[in-house]
């Protein structure tokens, strides 16, 4: 068993293009595939404040920011899915809009709508419920350690393991950082403060149930 602790910051343009992955995957989609597990689906049901100006705006961590700069994050935005061909600003659907914090993260403003999708989207993405084609290693994924709200603390990732190991290290990337950025911030929507977000990923062979690899989130000793 491999305990590894991956830096973030290593792998910061897969974990930025994994953030914007959920607008192309999930609006394509059409609804979740069955052969995903997430069991009877998400149950929290915290929703943050609406502000005076009719908004739901998110705080989103410098940890799940994959080392990427608030200016990133937002240029990202705007070369998104969100944004037609010619360059021309289309309705927003998910997120109406990024802005910056001077601590260096950002902010996700949601009409409440918005929010309530996203939200769903975000839990179901992260178990790989949408573009599993795009990873043709991934056979599951399921919550774990589910507390009281609903919020799950961990994830388990089955896997081909020898597709798996044929396609390391991107591989393992997207086994542990994909559900690890998005069940984090599923974490926090659901109101759970940017500095206690942690998530237990395991991997494991979908055929025998080795474990392959453990790894925590986020790492500590950036």
């Amino acid at each position: 068993m491999n305990q590894q602790k991956i830096s973030l910051k290593r792998i910061a343009a897969l974990t930025l293009s994994c953030v914007f992955l959920l607008g192309s995957l999930a609006g394509c989609a059409g609804k979740p595939t069955e052969e995903a597990s997430s069991e009877n689906g998400p149950t929290n049901t915290y929703t943050p404040p609406v502000n005076e100006d009719g908004y739901i705006v998110v705080k989103i961590p410098v940890t799940l920011m994959g080392g990427n700069s608030a200016e990133e994050i937002i240029a990202e935005f705007h070369n998104s899915e969100q944004y037609n061909h010619e360059g021309e600003l289309t309705p927003m659907e998910r997120i109406t809009d990024i802005t910056t914090n001077e601590d260096g993260s950002v902010n996700y403003v949601f009409l409440p709508e918005q929010f309530e999708e996203y939200k769903t989207q975000t839990f179901e993405t992260g178990c790989f419920q949408y573009g599993f084609g795009n990873f043709p290693s991934i056979e599951r994924a399921e919550y774990a350690t589910i507390d009281d709200d609903g919020i799950p603390w961990a994830v388990v990732t089955f896997v081909d393991k020898e597709e798996y190991e044929a396609s390391l290290p991107i591989s393992s990337l997207y086994a542990t950082v994909w559900p690890a950025t998005y069940l984090g911030q599923y974490q926090i929507f659901c109101g759970i403060p940017g500095d206690e977000w942690a998530i237990h990923v395991t991997v494991k062979d979908a055929e025998t149930g080795e474990v392959i690899s453990e790894t925590d989130f986020p790492t500590r000793d950036e």
